[in-house]
């Protein structure tokens, strides 16, 4: 989907303002991400002038935003532009996920009362934080700079699979956490697992064509990687 992509924002300025729009939800994303999870594991807030909450609305204001310059444009041209304004409109949802997922994991954080210990999972679950972080990263500058392969290294990460494989630890072996931290954990790992997915999901808007995308190829997973 990159040329058609890339086609669509060079031919209209309403789209290259809903590319600059989508880019500054991802970094909000990225900065939301940060600090609900520092505040949950208790690390340094990194971004300490945002306020998760009211970032999280400013999010949901530009997706409606770049959804209304879509629909604008759509009603003004050909039908061939049609599939690079759903993927558009795919991505902007994408990203709007991402910013429910971090205030649920903003909201774990106020039931805990200095951070998540998690104990034997420790060394996995920063693994995890740390690809996802990382990911942030890789999808932002391929989705600025339209860049395809950085796009695939992230669309063939499995770190949905180790957000799994923790999970079935958690939930078979005796890792001698409270019920509390148990909880907290499971539903914090979830969390961390679909924020992955809808980063992938963005990663593979620009690797594979428009019938597959959001999907992983055969060789990868056989499992989609749609977020419910």
């Amino acid at each position: 989907m990159l040329k058609e992509i890339l086609r669509l924002f060079k031919k209209s300025n309403l789209f290259m303002e809903a590319h600059q729009e989508a880019c500054q939800m991802l970094k909000s994303d990225n900065q939301m991400f940060d600090n609900v999870c520092a505040k949950l594991r208790g690390r340094p807030i990194p971004h300490p002038d945002i306020n998760i909450f009211d970032e999280e609305k400013k999010v949901d204001k530009i997706e409606r935003a770049i959804r209304k310059k879509v629909l604008t444009h759509l009603s003004l041209s050909s039908t061939a532009d049609t599939p690079g304004g759903i993927i558009l409109i795919g991505i902007v949802i994408d990203l709007e996920r991402i910013g429910d997922y971090t205030t649920n994991i903003a909201e774990l954080s106020q039931a805990v009362f200095q951070k998540l210990e998690v104990g034997d999972l420790e060394e996995e679950l920063q693994d995890i934080e740390k690809n996802i972080e990382t990911d942030f990263d890789i999808v932002s500058y391929a989705f600025e700079n339209y860049d395809k392969e950085s796009a695939q290294s992230v669309a063939s990460k499995t770190v949905p699979r180790q957000c799994d494989a923790l999970l079935d630890k958690l939930m078979k072996e005796d890792l001698k956490l409270s019920p509390q931290n148990a909880v907290i954990s499971a539903l914090y790992i979830r969390y961390l697992k679909r924020v992955a997915s809808h980063l992938i999901n963005v990663a593979t808007t620009l690797v594979q064509p428009f019938d597959k995308v959001r999907f992983l190829s055969s060789d990868i997973s056989k499992q989609p990687t749609n977020s419910q």
